[in-house]
């Protein structure tokens, strides 16, 4: 259809741009004997276009040019049908994202809630952990397969020979004992720590305090040191501190560990705290210089 047309709107116009191209003829006839030939220069006249002529390639023209504006408004139509579904899928999507941004906006505060009181129950797990601990000890140098089938009697007599009876109270009772649950080490290796739970915790902390105040403790020639027993966080916190007590030890100062992982130092009469290693060191470097050696 608009190849029709379009080929009707030019063949239109070109009739009409013939006729205005047109000129007058004149009034007189001149007979064929009169005729002159032709200058070069001269053109060939156009006959002139008859009014029905004229008025024919009008209504062409309007034709086509009415053709084709009714195509126009069907393509209008439907970039108006097509700018009306996106304004409606616009408003559809501007409506989603509000909500989306409504129900978003307070999840960052109350991850942050959440957050705390994940950390507030982890911290009252790891202290619940520790207090089930309160009545254990941890020996280590311990030789693998010396408590033998009955290790809560071998450690409760072992105890009473090394630290003396007169350390516990008559209640004292070994209601666990048993090593670490790993596997057995290969010859040669330290022997895997022995853990023993005391029926009294009194009994625990008497333990202690008798194994740090006799002083090295030895079992057939091997060294062999009692510790409180902790959930894995708090000793790997106590670890970070083993460097700045080996120095304490080379400086013959005296020092202990105070729940959960803090260093207690004494000072002459003074004693000094510290809540991480990096403390302790400034502070033992501070009071002890380190000399450099004496160049040549």
């Amino acid at each position: 259809m608009g190849k029709h047309s379009q080929k009707q709107k030019t063949e239109a116009v070109t009739r009409l741009e013939r006729f205005a191209r047109t000129e007058p003829q004149s009034s007189q006839s001149i007979s064929p004997n009169d005729s002159l030939p032709p200058s070069p220069g001269m053109v060939a006249e156009t006959p002139e276009p008859s009014p029905s002529e004229l008025l024919s390639a009008i209504i062409e023209s309007r034709t086509a040019t009415t053709s084709q504006l009714e195509e126009i408004k069907v393509d209008i139509s439907l970039l108006r049908h097509d700018l009306q579904n996106i304004r409606e899928r616009t408003t559809e999507v501007e409506t989603r994202v509000s909500t989306l941004e409504d129900t978003v906006s307070p999840l960052p505060n109350n991850i942050t809630v959440i957050k705390q009181q994940l950390q507030q129950a982890l911290d009252k797990t790891e202290d619940l952990e520790n207090r089930l601990r309160r009545n254990n000890v941890r020996i280590v140098g311990l030789p693998e397969k010396v408590e033998g089938q009955n290790p809560e009697t071998f450690i409760e007599n072992w105890l009473k020979q090394t630290l003396g009876n007169d350390t516990f109270s008559t209640m004292f009772v070994v209601e666990r004992a048993h090593r670490v649950p790993t596997r057995p080490h290969p010859p040669g290796a330290p022997p895997r720590p022995f853990l023993l739970r005391m029926l009294n915790y009194r009994d625990r902390d008497a333990a202690l305090k008798a194994a740090r105040i006799k002083g090295p403790i030895t079992f057939n020639g091997t060294t062999v040191s009692l510790y409180p027993d902790f959930s894995p966080t708090i000793q790997k916190q106590r670890a970070t501190f083993t460097a700045i007590k080996r120095r304490l030890r080379e400086a013959h100062i005296p020092y202990g560990m105070i729940y959960p992982a803090r260093l207690r130092v004494q000072d002459g009469d003074r004693a000094q705290f510290f809540n991480s290693p990096a403390e302790a060191d400034d502070w033992l470097t501070r009071r002890n210089p380190r000399r450099s050696p004496p160049r040549d």
